[in-house]
């Protein structure tokens, strides 16, 4: 698992992340291994008008559209996520 989050390092940090409809979520600062070992997470710098700080998404949730990296939620789902601890 470790190898999966080194290899996907390169692609997607500081890659602007995009919520349904565009606004933009965050850039991604990291990838990481969750706690339990099992997902791959996505660490984003969330923006400021959705609260702000590091939330993690996981991975298999982002999609590349176009040459966007977008995550299907909506700005409150986003604004909702809990802050991530590493």
């Amino acid at each position: 698992m470790q190898i999966g989050a080194a290899s996907l390092v390169p692609t997607l940090r500081r890659r602007w992340l995009y919520a349904d409809h565009k606004p933009v979520v965050g850039r991604v600062k990291d990838v990481r291994v969750s706690a339990d070992g099992t997902m791959l997470i996505a660490v984003v710098a969330r923006r400021r008008w959705l609260g702000g700080g590091e939330v993690g998404i996981p991975v298999p949730l982002l999609r590349q559209a176009d040459n966007d990296l977008t995550v299907s939620a909506t700005r409150e789902t986003i604004g909702q996520l809990p802050l991530f601890k590493p």
